[in-house]
């Protein structure tokens, strides 16, 4: 990659695939305004005929795939002695590279073709030095993805579509998060949720996941999650409810029964396994048009309680952020009219139980430790609680 300027980048061409889109412009606010032969829209939530969008932040879409925490400050310190580094910025090295299908030129930076990597060196990694330090060398400026979370996308080898891996790793904070999240994902998958394909590292290091907003053919799929949807910044990711997400899958999706049903379970599954990170950004919509807009495959899932007992869900559910109880789970669910709701906890548990007992053994130091968290949330999830009733008052003449 080419940086041909030391100056800040003050506009940019946004593309929806290959089909220039329109304009991106900083000056004391963002503007972006659509070409006038656009026709296809950057957002669901930016229609093409509204024709131009005034936000004093970035607009949302743009927002979504900017670095975060670990990625972001590394990229800080990478550039900030040879020009200013700021959210244009962040586009423009991101180029094509994002998740979804926008993608973002200025001729003041230069992309070039990375050779790609073999998955399976990537998994049988056994050097003496860390894969991933070396992966973030070589892919650290292209990275357009967010959270907080140490991670870096890659291009695979002799894939069609580049770049395809998203590779993720732990840090002292959060130490085997890979593991932690691949024994998640892996029980999200025996309960049936649709989820990317995803491995572990044999040195349990690295947790590898192939991007699925891109189709067979190679191209990119649109997508938005739920803090774009409901016109917020990545900042507020935490500021909603989880009957706002419902709301929003019930606004946007094409096939809303279904992907309600594929919301709750997933729900139910955060509660079960004690994920206090299910937040806006971890529920997306994918989309090729806006006639079929659905709800994209489960991802982000992780027992977050291992690392803090006190933890709580990521958004509220009703006025509460208390991870809930069988009760109010299965009030939320009639509330989205799934049918069966009862029903649906046991089987979830069961096969959750289920594949608890095939993973015992599993990479025995980290799972010996997350087992006993795990159980512990899928018996709160599973259990009802009593009533809290009033006692009537008594009755008496006198008022």
């Amino acid at each position: 990659m080419k940086i041909k300027t030391d100056q800040r980048i003050q506009s940019l061409n946004v593309k929806v695939g290959s089909c220039d889109a329109g304009l991106l412009n900083k000056m004391a606010q963002f503007d972006f305004s659509y070409h006038a032969d656009a026709s296809m829209p950057v957002s669901i939530t930016m229609p093409v005929e509204k024709r131009f969008f005034r936000y004093g932040a970035l607009h949302p879409v743009f927002e979504m795939n900017l670095p975060e925490g670990f990625i972001r400050y590394r990229i800080t310190e990478k550039l900030r002695k040879h020009l200013p580094v700021d959210e244009m910025l962040f586009l423009a090295l991101q180029g094509s590279n994002g998740i979804g299908r926008l993608s973002y030129d200025t001729p003041d930076v230069e992309h070039e073709e990375l050779p790609g990597e073999v998955l399976a060196e990537i998994l049988g990694w056994q050097g003496n030095e860390s894969l991933f330090s070396e992966l973030l060398e070589k892919y650290l400026l292209s990275t357009g993805i967010g959270g907080v979370q140490p991670k870096v996308i890659v291009p695979e080898k002799s894939s069609l579509v580049l770049p395809a891996l998203i590779v993720k790793t732990g840090d002292e904070e959060f130490p085997d998060l890979a593991t932690n999240e691949y024994i998640c994902m892996k029980l999200a998958k025996a309960c049936g949720i649709d989820t990317p394909e995803f491995w572990l590292s044999d040195n349990q290091q690295l947790f590898v996941m192939r991007r699925f907003d891109l189709s067979e053919n190679g191209e990119s799929l649109a997508m938005e999650d739920m803090a774009v949807l409901q016109g917020k910044s990545t900042d507020d990711r935490y500021r909603s409810s989880y009957e706002q997400v419902a709301k929003a899958i019930s606004l946007y999706s094409t096939e809303p029964v279904a992907d309600m049903l594929a919301f709750y379970k997933t729900f139910v599954l955060s509660c079960m396994l004690g994920n206090g990170d299910a937040h806006l950004k971890n529920f997306s919509m994918i989309y090729t048009d806006e006639s079929d807009v659905r709800l994209s495959p489960s991802y982000d899932i992780v027992n977050t309680l291992l690392y803090n007992p006190a933890d709580t869900l990521a958004l509220r559910l009703g006025k509460s952020r208390e991870f809930p109880g069988r009760n109010r789970i299965e009030r939320f669910g009639k509330t989205m009219d799934i049918q069966h709701c009862s029903l649906l906890i046991e089987n979830m548990a069961d096969q959750v139980r289920t594949e608890i007992d095939n993973l015992d053994g599993y990479c025995e130091k980290i799972f010996k430790g997350m087992k006993p968290s795990l159980l512990s949330s899928l018996h709160r999830a599973t259990t009802r609680t009593p009533l809290k009733v009033r006692p009537g008052r008594r009755y008496s003449k006198y008022p």
